[in-house]
Protein backbone atom coordinates (compact mmCIF):
# COMPACT_ATOMS: atom_id res chain seq x y z
CA UNK A 1 0.00 0.00 0.00
CA UNK A 2 0.91 3.38 -0.87
CA UNK A 3 1.04 6.15 0.68
CA UNK A 4 1.16 10.32 -0.65
CA UNK A 5 2.26 13.11 0.81
CA UNK A 6 0.33 15.72 0.27
CA UNK A 7 1.04 19.20 0.63
CA UNK A 8 -2.04 22.15 0.12
CA UNK A 9 -1.31 25.72 -1.08
CA UNK A 10 -3.05 28.57 -0.49
CA UNK A 11 -2.60 31.70 -2.82
CA UNK A 12 -2.64 35.36 -2.04
CA UNK A 13 -2.83 37.61 -3.97
CA UNK A 14 -1.69 41.58 -4.06
CA UNK A 15 -2.07 43.69 -6.65
CA UNK A 16 0.22 46.72 -7.04
CA UNK A 17 -0.01 49.68 -9.15
CA UNK A 18 2.04 53.08 -8.72
CA UNK A 19 -0.50 55.24 -9.65
CA UNK A 20 -1.63 54.87 -5.91
CA UNK A 21 1.59 56.24 -4.89
CA UNK A 22 1.99 60.00 -4.80
CA UNK A 23 4.59 62.38 -4.08
CA UNK A 24 1.94 64.23 -1.97
CA UNK A 25 1.61 61.38 -0.22
CA UNK A 26 4.94 60.43 0.60
CA UNK A 27 4.60 57.36 -1.76
CA UNK A 28 7.15 57.83 -4.14
CA UNK A 29 9.70 60.78 -5.14
CA UNK A 30 9.79 63.10 -7.96
CA UNK A 31 12.71 60.38 -9.73
CA UNK A 32 9.78 58.17 -9.76
CA UNK A 33 11.97 55.25 -8.62
CA UNK A 34 10.65 54.30 -5.06
CA UNK A 35 7.12 53.59 -4.42
CA UNK A 36 5.58 52.97 -0.97
CA UNK A 37 2.32 51.09 -0.42
CA UNK A 38 1.95 52.18 2.97
CA UNK A 39 -1.48 50.85 4.15
CA UNK A 40 -2.00 47.57 2.57
CA UNK A 41 -4.47 44.94 4.21
CA UNK A 42 -2.47 42.81 7.27
CA UNK A 43 -0.85 40.04 5.00
CA UNK A 44 0.21 37.59 7.51
CA UNK A 45 3.15 34.63 6.67
CA UNK A 46 2.63 32.08 8.48
CA UNK A 47 3.91 28.88 6.81
CA UNK A 48 6.28 28.12 4.15
CA UNK A 49 6.02 30.66 2.03
CA UNK A 50 7.07 31.79 -1.71
CA UNK A 51 6.47 35.34 -3.24
CA UNK A 52 6.08 34.97 -7.20
CA UNK A 53 5.28 37.64 -9.62
CA UNK A 54 2.69 36.94 -11.97
CA UNK A 55 1.84 39.54 -14.37
CA UNK A 56 3.56 43.08 -14.89
CA UNK A 57 2.00 45.37 -17.31
CA UNK A 58 2.87 49.42 -17.90
CA UNK A 59 0.48 52.25 -18.62
CA UNK A 60 0.72 55.77 -19.20
CA UNK A 61 -0.01 58.55 -21.65
CA UNK A 62 2.62 57.63 -23.75
CA UNK A 63 3.42 54.39 -22.29
CA UNK A 64 5.90 53.76 -25.38
CA UNK A 65 8.04 55.78 -23.58
CA UNK A 66 9.15 52.33 -21.83
CA UNK A 67 10.26 50.40 -25.12
CA UNK A 68 13.49 49.63 -25.30
CA UNK A 69 14.37 49.37 -21.77
CA UNK A 70 15.72 46.89 -19.40
CA UNK A 71 13.70 47.38 -16.24
CA UNK A 72 14.31 45.60 -12.59
CA UNK A 73 11.88 45.84 -9.64
CA UNK A 74 13.23 45.30 -6.60
CA UNK A 75 11.31 44.89 -3.20
CA UNK A 76 11.53 46.44 0.17
CA UNK A 77 10.16 46.09 3.64
CA UNK A 78 9.88 41.98 3.70
CA UNK A 79 11.76 39.52 5.49
CA UNK A 80 13.17 36.67 3.16
CA UNK A 81 15.19 33.96 3.40
CA UNK A 82 18.64 35.29 3.03
CA UNK A 83 20.55 31.60 2.88
CA UNK A 84 19.10 31.12 -0.34
CA UNK A 85 18.97 34.39 -2.02
CA UNK A 86 22.32 35.74 -3.89
CA UNK A 87 22.31 38.62 -5.97
CA UNK A 88 25.36 39.84 -7.83
CA UNK A 89 24.83 43.46 -7.77
CA UNK A 90 25.55 42.97 -4.14
CA UNK A 91 22.47 45.04 -2.68
CA UNK A 92 20.44 43.20 -0.13
CA UNK A 93 17.34 44.12 -1.67
CA UNK A 94 15.86 41.08 -3.43
CA UNK A 95 14.97 41.48 -7.33
CA UNK A 96 11.71 40.09 -8.00
CA UNK A 97 11.59 40.95 -11.80
CA UNK A 98 13.99 41.65 -14.60
CA UNK A 99 11.95 42.84 -17.93
CA UNK A 100 12.38 44.46 -21.72
CA UNK A 101 9.24 45.86 -22.20
CA UNK A 102 9.62 45.90 -26.56
CA UNK A 103 7.64 47.27 -29.12
CA UNK A 104 4.86 45.01 -28.89
CA UNK A 105 4.01 46.29 -25.66
CA UNK A 106 4.97 42.75 -23.59
CA UNK A 107 7.43 41.86 -21.09
CA UNK A 108 9.85 39.17 -21.16
CA UNK A 109 9.68 38.04 -17.54
CA UNK A 110 11.77 34.95 -16.20
CA UNK A 111 10.22 32.83 -13.24
CA UNK A 112 11.46 34.81 -9.93
CA UNK A 113 10.51 33.07 -6.77
CA UNK A 114 11.47 34.55 -3.20
CA UNK A 115 10.70 32.27 -0.18
CA UNK A 116 9.11 34.88 2.26
CA UNK A 117 9.72 34.22 6.41
CA UNK A 118 7.36 34.85 9.21
CA UNK A 119 6.25 38.34 9.23
CA UNK A 120 3.15 40.46 9.41
CA UNK A 121 3.18 42.38 6.24
CA UNK A 122 1.04 46.00 5.98
CA UNK A 123 3.34 48.14 3.55
CA UNK A 124 5.86 47.31 1.04
CA UNK A 125 7.84 49.37 -1.31
CA UNK A 126 9.06 48.81 -4.66
CA UNK A 127 12.28 50.06 -6.09
CA UNK A 128 12.04 50.34 -10.25
CA UNK A 129 15.01 51.29 -12.74
CA UNK A 130 16.11 51.25 -15.99
CA UNK A 131 19.15 50.28 -16.92
CA UNK A 132 20.38 54.03 -16.56
CA UNK A 133 18.86 53.83 -13.26
CA UNK A 134 16.31 56.39 -13.86
CA UNK A 135 12.93 55.52 -12.29
CA UNK A 136 9.64 55.45 -14.01
CA UNK A 137 9.61 58.41 -16.32
CA UNK A 138 10.41 59.71 -19.84
CA UNK A 139 10.29 63.07 -21.13
CA UNK A 140 8.40 64.46 -18.24
CA UNK A 141 5.90 61.78 -18.50
CA UNK A 142 5.00 59.18 -15.28
CA UNK A 143 5.16 55.72 -16.15
CA UNK A 144 2.39 53.53 -14.16
CA UNK A 145 3.75 49.81 -13.26
CA UNK A 146 1.03 47.05 -12.45
CA UNK A 147 1.98 44.42 -10.72
CA UNK A 148 0.67 41.08 -9.74
CA UNK A 149 2.48 39.09 -6.59
CA UNK A 150 1.09 35.96 -5.22
CA UNK A 151 2.26 34.54 -2.25
CA UNK A 152 2.18 30.77 -2.37
CA UNK A 153 1.72 29.27 1.21
CA UNK A 154 1.94 25.40 1.81
CA UNK A 155 0.89 23.80 4.58
CA UNK A 156 3.77 20.66 4.95
CA UNK A 157 2.72 17.02 5.91
CA UNK A 158 5.14 14.71 7.69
Amino acid sequence: MEYQITRTKRCKNLWLNTIDCTIANTGTDASRRVFKFLSLPLIQIRKKSYLKVNSITLSSADHNLATAHNWTVKLKNVKYNGNDYINSDKIAIPTIACFNYDTRHSVQNGLYTLQLEEQDINNLELEIYNEAGTGLIKSNTDINLHINLVIEEYEDYY
